[in-house]
């Protein structure tokens, strides 16, 4: 399956959209990681990153399949830009070929649908909890003992990451509810 088709059966798994590039890039790890699809992710500033899936985005959107919004939080960075979140939603087209991509896809499908429903019943998180689970998720399957919430904010500055230990005991307990504790 290719990641463009795999985005598109995410963002319908979603309810057709995914709230800003941080979300978009975390939910689908988790979805990859719970469906067992390599998507390219390797560690990167907010967690797991991958650029299949970026490029797939944009060919999503260019092809009209995804609509892109931005949306101003009314916060300014260091150096006075505007923070600004990027929210994604399928056009009608997209949710047509999302559905013959569903019957194309029937197993693929199932466990991308699956995936999603359990990240749902975990509970809402924000984006910065979710990235936090990404980089645990990340650190705990790169290391082949079992690790501390000590251990894991120690070598998190490896990849480049400060995750703080309250931060981390939440992530670990999404990833718990989720099914995703290597």
């Amino acid at each position: 399956m290719r990641t463009r088709d795999f985005l598109l059966l995410a963002y319908d798994s979603f309810g057709g959209e995914i709230d800003g590039k941080t979300n978009l890039q975390k939910k689908v790890y988790f979805l990859g990681l719970m469906a067992g699809q390599d998507l390219g992710y390797g560690p990167h500033y907010y967690g797991p990153y991958s650029e299949r899936v970026a490029d797939a985005n944009a060919q999503l959107k260019s092809l009209e399949y995804v609509e892109e919004s931005i949306a101003g939080v009314g916060d300014s960075d260091a150096f006075g830009f505007e923070i600004a979140r990027h929210d994604f939603k399928l056009t009608d087209g997209g949710k047509i070929l999302a559905k013959i991509k569903r019957s194309k896809y029937p197993e693929e499908s199932r466990k991308i649908e699956e995936a999603a429903k359990k990240i749902r019943k975990a509970g809402e998180i924000g984006y910065m909890t979710l990235s936090v689970a990404a980089k645990a998720h990340f650190i705990l399957t790169q290391n082949s003992r079992k690790l501390t919430v000590e251990d894991m904010t120690e070598i998190a500055p490896r990849f480049g990451w400060t995750i703080g230990e309250d931060d981390l005991k939440r992530a670990i307990d999404f990833l718990s509810k989720i099914g995703a504790v290597p």
